[in-house]
């Protein structure tokens, strides 16, 4: 059963309303001690979620070097970032301090252990209690964090980083080198980890002495400091995972960063406390010192409906997951706010291309070919994005525009023709067959209620084919969970990124079965992937994700929808929020309510 959507004004909207709509805009996205770091989790069931009004799809990852990069020496700034945006900051040394800042969501993170995740949300919660050898600044630079400063070596096999004296862990002990060997020892041994792959160039991690961090690699790698400050790179205390062993990133957190891990009531809430002893926040953050906050609670509403009542009631600060139509009425309240902003973003179909009956690259294209992006980025997202025909946003680095020429985007009678040439006939109720088989194409998505209406209008514009879209709607742990089976055919999710590394992230085949949830192995792409990474030569880097664009538009395992730009609602109270391009709100420590 899909909802329907309900309007800004609380009615309902129906398709044709939605249809009509498009056509009149021309036819045309866990109780912790003080000093500790162990808390109580409670495991609650999960709301009753009726998606009532769209909002932006909740289930996304992010690279290991994303929150879903480049940096000194072996990589750089990218020069077309998108632009960070805010919302009044209060000036420097007026801060108040003091208060709970109340953020609503739609769904939870389903864990924070950064080596076995690759969702946003977890990227989101780990980024407030840790803290990274380097961070990320806004106009992607590198910039100290718990390293001070750091050299390579002229071959690039080196990196050496000089570390932070000071600092603590939220439990007490003090934060040395042997906490970043334990970090990354722990990560390169981890198996299944989703992202152990991006460190993988890493022979050995030495700790010469307590202030000294020495990485050695087994060949260049024209990214490693992008997983450096990359989301999943988060210094651990190793005392504490080892003493909590599977219980790490369930009931135990101990990170150095700005916020302590207090309470997590899974799919209610999570709440994080100040640590008023941190100093070590670094220059990408006016407040390098402790936060203003006394605590920040993550509130899991996933009805929309219910999350908007709250937020214009005044009982939340921030709203995460903002419905796209409720946008405009909500940018001029008495209370709220809207802040926009620009991201690295793609949200696509993805077609797993072992499975029947897109194994067949003209299915898959002609799949391509029946999408009218533009009625998805008006109809689903209220025109808060854009039409998107390659993975690459067009604001990335080494993005490729010509990859329009060779994608399969919207016609709808190409879509027919092809299929017929492939031998799917016209059959019972419009729907094509194939040797007594019907052409039907079951697809998996997360239930938040923007990408149900995603899936409501493609499952109307395939039929249009002759493509039966078998939608089938999940929680968004639970996506993940089945997606990591391989059995899936054909689905829907998001990805945030930093740079045109997304392309290995998701396509290079020792991926497989996640994040590479396409069967998607070609050894010419992975050998172009693995010299992306090693290759001094920039031209010839740029060639190479030329190179890997164009094969992905051809082979179609991947279908880009939309790029979303990013939309919070924050009440007037709240102040300092400035949106980094990739982080979001990073460590939040320049919050503060007035």
């Amino acid at each position: 059963m899909i909802h329907q959507p309900r309007s800004a004004r609380g009615g309902i909207y129906t398709r044709r309303q939605i249809l009509a709509g498009l056509s009149s805009l021309g036819a045309v996205a866990l109780l912790a001690a003080c000093g500790g770091a162990t808390a109580t989790v409670t495991t609650a069931p999960a709301a009753s979620s009726t998606p009532a009004a769209p909002a932006a799809p909740a289930g996304s990852s992010a690279p290991a070097s994303a929150a879903p990069s480049s940096g000194a020496a072996a990589s750089t700034a990218p020069s077309a970032a998108p632009s960070a945006s805010s919302a009044p900051a209060a000036p420097s040394g007026t801060a108040k301090k003091g208060g709970n800042l109340i953020m609503a969501a739609s769904a939870d993170a389903e864990s924070l252990d950064p080596h076995a995740t690759t969702a946003l949300r977890a990227a989101r919660y780990l980024a407030m209690m840790h803290d990274n050898l380097l961070n990320r600044d806004f106009d992607g630079s590198f910039k100290p964090a718990l390293a001070e400063s750091y050299t390579i070596s002229p071959d690039g096999l080196t990196y050496t980083f000089k570390l932070r004296t000071g600092v603590k862990f939220h439990s007490g002990k003090a934060f040395s080198s042997a906490d970043v060997k334990y970090t990354f020892e722990r990560w390169l041994k981890n198996e299944k980890s989703p992202t152990r792959y991006t460190i993988q160039p890493i022979t050995s991690v030495e700790a010469p002495d307590p202030q000294t961090v020495v990485l050695k690699l087994d060949k260049p790698y024209n990214i490693l400091l992008d997983q450096v400050a990359g989301s999943w790179a988060v210094i651990l205390n190793g005392e504490a995972v080892d003493k909590a062993g599977a219980n790490y990133g369930v009931t135990t957190v101990d990170g150095t960063g700005p916020y302590k891990f207090k309470e997590w009531v899974r799919q209610q809430r999570f709440v994080v406390e100040r640590n008023p002893d941190y100093a070590w926040g670094g220059p990408v953050f006016q407040n390098q010192g402790a936060p203003y906050l006394d605590t920040i609670e993550t509130r899991i509403i996933p009805e929309d409906n219910t999350r908007i009542a709250e937020f214009e009631a005044g009982n939340v600060h921030i709203v995460i997951d903002m419905p796209p139509q409720e946008v405009e009425r909500l940018s001029s309240g008495d209370k709220t706010g809207i802040v926009k902003y620009d991201q690295l973003q793609t949200t696509y179909f993805g077609l797993n291309t072992k499975k029947a009956p897109v194994d067949d690259v003209q299915v898959r294209r002609a799949i391509g070919n029946a999408i009218n992006r533009d009625e998805i980025v008006k109809g689903a997202f209220f025109g808060l994005g854009e039409a998107a025909v390659n993975m690459l946003a067009p604001k990335t680095p080494n993005n490729l525009a010509t990859v329009k020429d060779l994608a399969a985007i919207f016609n709808l009678e190409k879509a027919k023709s092809t299929l017929e040439a492939a031998g799917w006939k016209a059959g019972a109720g419009g729907i094509r067959e194939k040797n007594g088989q019907q052409l039907t194409v079951p697809f998996w998505y997360i239930n938040d209620s923007a990408t149900t209406l995603m899936a409501q209008i493609l499952q109307e514009q395939l039929a249009k084919a002759g493509i039966k879209l078998d939608a089938k709607p999940y929680e968004e742990t639970a996506w993940f969970a089945a997606a990591r089976t391989g059995d899936q055919v054909g689905y829907t999710v998001g990805v945030f990124y930093d740079n045109a590394d997304v392309l290995r992230f998701y396509f290079y085949s020792k991926q497989q079965p996640s994040p590479n949830r396409f069967g998607y192995a070609v050894p010419e792409l992975d050998a172009k992937m693995e010299d992306t990474l090693t290759n001094p030569d920039k031209a010839a880097v740029t060639k190479d994700y030329e190179e890997i664009q164009k094969a992905l538009a051809e082979q179609a395992p991947a279908l880009p929808l939309i790029h979303q730009q990013g939309v919070i609602g924050v009440n007037k109270k709240v102040q300092g929020v400035k949106v980094h391009p990739s982080r979001w709100l990073y460590r939040l420590t320049d919050l503060s309510l007035a």
